[in-house]
């Protein structure tokens, strides 16, 4: 890549100058090899291939980091679009519950009384089904799919949060974002949207990854933290810089709790780091195309990756997120 051309970025939440050598680089091949190493779908590594040089207009993008409020970014600054997310979702599924839906109940749901909650990339909407009948629930989706789920379990659904700003305007209570903001490019229109949305006592939920913990992520296990799925790598200080722009007093950062969880799937983020290598032990593992038959051999490549890994493993049952609660002013 033309370093002129990454050293000419400026910080989107801050709009500094970023003149430092990126963080890290990825080629398209390496990108697509990231989310679906050809030994495991060739085809399927094909398209996204395709489609990650599509979005990035070159053959590799950057990550770089902002001086002045420890933002970090990728660059060309362009996150997935619809086509690169029904590829990847082909093989995931969603959680049945997480350490942020805890968050939101205790910081924004407790203290209310009911009213109208709006979810933002509600997925099938595990956190809105779990809530009881005092709530009105409301989804933000782009998924086809998950918008036929979310609507049969009689939740109201937007295809984009303009078409929500367009007729609910200021009527919402409590607005949740559980790990989107790093997908979105778009991230301070997005938060202008959610302050136009909430009502005079409303309460902002968010969640992402935690930008620091993301890059030494790739430094401890070999998993980078690839876009264009997640573009974005907030600090607390610069989401909470990102929330003030855009007319919200934004709360202390709440981390997420260390957890052996945290430590298993950093067990699984370096097997399949391996398995991108394709004459790699993990490469022939994940050719067997049956889960419950590869399930045990992941399980005996987890032994030598914990001891690769020992010396951090403290750093690794960290947890790597934070949320912020916000209200509007």
């Amino acid at each position: 890549m033309d370093s002129s051309f990454a050293q000419q970025a400026h910080c989107p939440v801050c709009q500094s100058l970023c003149p430092d050598p990126p963080l890290y680089q990825y080629k398209v091949s390496e990108a697509s090899a990231h989310f679906c190493p050809s030994t495991r779908d060739a085809e399927r590594n094909s398209r996204l291939q395709a489609c990650i040089r599509r979005l990035w207009q070159r053959e590799e993008c950057s990550i770089l980091r902002c001086r002045e409020c420890g933002f970090a970014f990728g660059h060309p600054f362009v996150g997935g679009d619809e086509e690169f997310y029904s590829i990847l979702h082909e093989q995931k599924g969603y959680p049945a519950w997480r350490w942020d839906y805890d968050v939101a109940l205790d910081a924004a749901l407790k203290a209310k009384d009911g009213g109208r909650i709006l979810e933002i990339g509600a997925g099938v909407g595990n956190f809105l089904k779990s809530l009881d009948q005092k709530w009105q629930r409301f989804a933000v989706e782009a998924s086809e799919s998950n918008r036929a789920e979310l609507e049969k379990a009689g939740i109201k659904v937007f295809r984009d949060l303009n078409a929500a700003v367009l007729t609910e305007a200021g009527s919402f209570e409590v607005i949740v974002l559980f790990q989107v903001l790093e997908h979105i490019a778009e991230f301070k229109s997005v938060l202008v949207q959610c302050r136009n949305l909430l009502n005079e006592g409303g309460r902002l939920v968010l969640t992402v990854p935690d930008g620091d913990a993301m890059i030494r992520q790739e430094r401890l296990t070999g998993c980078p933290d690839m876009p264009p799925n997640h573009i974005n790598k907030f600090t607390p200080q610069s989401l909470s810089r990102a929330l003030r722009d855009a007319g919200f007093e934004p709360g202390p950062a709440i981390p997420e709790p260390s957890s052996l969880r945290n430590l298993q799937a950093s067990l699984y983020m370096r097997v399949t780091t391996d398995a991108t290598r394709k004459h790699s032990l993990a490469a022939q593992v994940y050719r067997i195309r049956n889960k419950r038959l590869r399930q045990p051999f992941l399980v005996l490549l987890g032994v030598p990756a914990l001891l690769r890994m020992l010396p951090h493993v403290r750093q690794l049952q960290a947890g790597g997120a934070f949320a912020i609660t916000a209200r509007p002013v």
